[in-house]
C-alpha cells in the first residue's frame, strides 16, 4: 500500500518536470513520464505607435492668395471660414483690393466676378491668382462701355499655369462670361455678363494697339492662336493725339471689332 502511494507521488513529481525530466522508480528502475509543452502565451496585438503619420485633410473652404502685380500687396480670399460661416467684410475687402492701380480708386465689384476668381484659384491650389487689372476709373478707360468701369472684369494670371490653359478652364467651366485671350501678353480677361457668353483674341503685346482675331474659335483649331507674332505697330502712331490706345478688355463685344 505504501509502495502505491510512494509511487502515485513520483508520477506527479514528473508531471510538473521539464519534458526531459527523468523520474527514479522507488523498484530501482527510471520511469519515463512523458509532459506536453506548455501552450504558448497569446500576445495581445501590436498597437500602431500614437506618433504614426495619418494623411493630411484637405481643410474645409481653402483662402485662395491674390497678388496684385502691380501694387505688390496681396489678399487670402474665401467667403465662409472652415466651420463653414461666413466670412464678414470679405466682399468689401475684396473690391479694395481691385482698387484701379492708376488712380487709386475703389469701386463695388460684382460678387459674382469675385466667386470665380475664387473658383478658379481652387482649381489649381497652391497657386497665387497674380491679378493685372481689377476695377478701371473712367479716366484711364478709353471706352465708356468698359466693363472694367463697372467692377465686372478683371484681367489675372494664375502663377505656374500657361495662359492657355487658363483660357480654356474659363471657357469651359463658366457661362455668361467674357474671356478674352492675349497670348502675346502676360493675361488673360474675364468678365461677367447678364447674357451670352463672349470669346476673343487680340495678338497685340503689352503698349501695342488692339490686334483682333477675325475669327478666334477658327484660330484656335489651326493652331493661329498661340502661334501667330505681329510685327510691332510703328510708334508714330501715338504722336497723333486723336488715336488713343483702346485695351482690348475695354471693348464690349471685341469679336465682332475689326482688325485695325
Amino acid at each position: 500500500m505504501l509502495r502505491l502511494a510512494a509511487r502515485t507521488v513520483v508520477i506527479a513529481l514528473v508531471a510538473l518536470a521539464p519534458t526531459s525530466a527523468r523520474a527514479e522508480d522507488p523498484d530501482g528502475g527510471a520511469l519515463v513520464v512523458p509532459v506536453e509543452p506548455l501552450a504558448p502565451v497569446a500576445k495581445s496585438p501590436t498597437k500602431p505607435a500614437a506618433s504614426a503619420k495619418r494623411g493630411k485633410k484637405t481643410p474645409k473652404n481653402p483662402p485662395v492668395t491674390l497678388y496684385h502685380v502691380n501694387r505688390r500687396d496681396t489678399l487670402a480670399l474665401r467667403f465662409r471660414d472652415s466651420q463653414g460661416q461666413p466670412v464678414k467684410g470679405m466682399q468689401k475687402r475684396f473690391a479694395r483690393f481691385l482698387r484701379c492701380h492708376h488712380t487709386n480708386t475703389s469701386h463695388s465689384i460684382n460678387p459674382r466676378l469675385a466667386r470665380l476668381i475664387y473658383q478658379t484659384g481652387r482649381h489649381w491650389p497652391g497657386h497665387r491668382v497674380e491679378v493685372v487689372s481689377g476695377y478701371r476709373n473712367p479716366k484711364v478707360a478709353k471706352n465708356p462701355r468698359s466693363p472694367h468701369m463697372k467692377g465686372l472684369a478683371c484681367d489675372f494670371r494664375v502663377e505656374g499655369v500657361k495662359t492657355a490653359d487658363l483660357r480654356d478652364y474659363l471657357r469651359k467651366t463658366f457661362e455668361k462670361v467674357g474671356v478674352g485671350y492675349y497670348p502675346n501678353s502676360t493675361f488673360v480677361h474675364l468678365d461677367v455678363r447678364k447674357e451670352r457668353s463672349a470669346f476673343w483674341i487680340d495678338y497685340s503685346g503689352p503698349g501695342e494697339r488692339a490686334v483682333y482675331s477675325e475669327n478666334p474659335n477658327q484660330d484656335l483649331k489651326t493652331g493661329r492662336a498661340d502661334q501667330y507674332h505681329p510685327s510691332k505697330i510703328d510708334e508714330s502712331w501715338a504722336d497723333d493725339t486723336s488715336n488713343q490706345q483702346v485695351h482690348a478688355s475695354d471693348v464690349e463685344n471685341p469679336a465682332q471689332t475689326p482688325t485695325p
